[in-house]
């Protein structure tokens, strides 16, 4: 797998600054450091609509776009940007997501990547929410990982 430095330190940066926080990995950057050959161009970042707020106080030196409250295309979560080092990270507050359980964080998993545990949603998780998206690529992707 191709090494991606930028997002590697990127992601110990939220780690380290989002260690009181509930929140999980999802979207691509999540598939990359459960080990598919995948290269991410953007983090997301699954929260609870509480938390969505500490995280921004966290990071709002990197804020690109204010919370806002998202219903389109069944979303039904608060959302947030950021930038850091021209990486975007985007924040997702699940409400009512109709592609995501909203109790998906009581599940999460901790997966060691580049010497730092890592909250993150299950593959399992991203492939039922990626065929519930329609996202074939995506899952196909994920469904090919764990059947090897």
């Amino acid at each position: 797998m191709e090494s991606n430095t930028k997002i590697n330190q990127i992601l110990s940066l939220i780690v380290n600054k989002l260690e009181t926080i509930n929140y999980a990995l999802i979207g691509s950057a999540n598939l990359y450091i459960q080990g598919l050959e995948i290269n991410p161009r953007d983090i997301d970042i699954l929260t609870t609509p509480e938390d969505i707020k500490k995280i921004d106080e966290i990071l709002g030196e990197y804020r690109t776009k204010e919370i806002f409250f998202d219903e389109s295309g069944g979303r039904n979560s608060f959302r947030s940007y950021y930038v850091i080092d021209g990486v975007e990270i985007e924040v997702l507050g699940n409400v009512n997501n109709d592609y995501r359980d909203v109790k998906s964080l009581d599940n999460k998993i901790y997966v060691e990547f580049d010497k730092i545990k890592i909250p993150c949603i299950s593959l399992a998780e991203e492939l039922n929410t990626y065929e519930r998206m329609g996202r074939t690529e995506k899952y196909e992707m994920v469904k090919n990982f764990l059947n090897k």
